[in-house]
């Protein structure tokens, strides 16, 4: 890696030793121990892969702030790094990055907006789940055997308004909100009448179309 002023890449006898006269960085442990990781495996100290790192660095990139997700450490640095603390933090954080594409640095502040906006999901989500409960249909006594019920089910008008696709597509529908582990309205009494009355339905739809009944009830064009 080739830095300004004449700086050697070569690892100092000390790499992380503060000079009387040096600085403290303070930024996000986990980025203070990538910055350390990626320095030793160029064979150089932070302070040099800073000054690398300043000279590639967007005007535009993002300072990922003074911590992070594992907290806020102080970083040293040698006195010849005299960018403010927010350009080092934002080249540090770059050079990581071009290193590892898969390193994402998320600060502090934007974890607890995360955490925040989880847990008003998390909520929403529940109150969703309460509707459709109480919208649901009520799980019958036993299985799913008259024709009526299926059709009120599945929210058919009538048993002559469908074919079969309109039954399979309904049915992918629902099943999503009534799957026992998965279901927003998890429950397999109400999943198991479902595929219930899904099989009434297909072959209630068949047997009409065999008979020609099915064209009898369609309305005149």
């Amino acid at each position: 890696m080739t830095v300004p002023d004449g700086l050697s890449c070569d690892a100092p006898d000390e790499p992380d030793t503060v000079l009387p006269s040096g600085r403290g960085l303070p930024c996000g442990a986990r980025l203070a121990g990538a910055v350390r990781a990626l320095a030793a495996a160029k064979r150089t100290d932070p302070s040099a892969l800073a000054l690398a790192a300043l000279l590639l660095v967007p005007d535009g990139a993002c300072d990922p702030g003074e911590c992070d997700v594992d907290g806020r450490v102080t970083l040293p640095l040698r006195p010849v790094v005299t960018a403010t603390d927010s350009a080092v933090r934002r080249a540090l954080a770059a050079a990581v990055a071009l290193a590892d594409p898969a390193f994402r640095i998320v600060p502090a502040a934007d974890v607890g907006r995360l955490e925040a906006a989880v847990e008003t999901l998390g909520y929403r989500n529940k109150t969703l789940a309460h509707a459709l409960k109480r919208l649901s249909f009520q799980p019958l006594d036993g299985r799913v055997t008259e024709l009526r019920d299926a059709v009120q089910m599945f929210g058919f008008v009538n048993e002559w308004c469908f074919d079969e696709e309109q039954v399979r597509r309904r049915f992918r529908e629902l099943a999503p909100v009534y799957h026992p582990d998965t279901g927003v309205v998890a429950c397999r009494e109400r999943m198991a009448q479902l595929i219930d009355a899904r099989n009434l339905l297909v072959r209630h739809v068949r047997t009409v179309y065999g008979s020609g009944a099915w064209m009898e009830h369609q309305p005149a064009r």
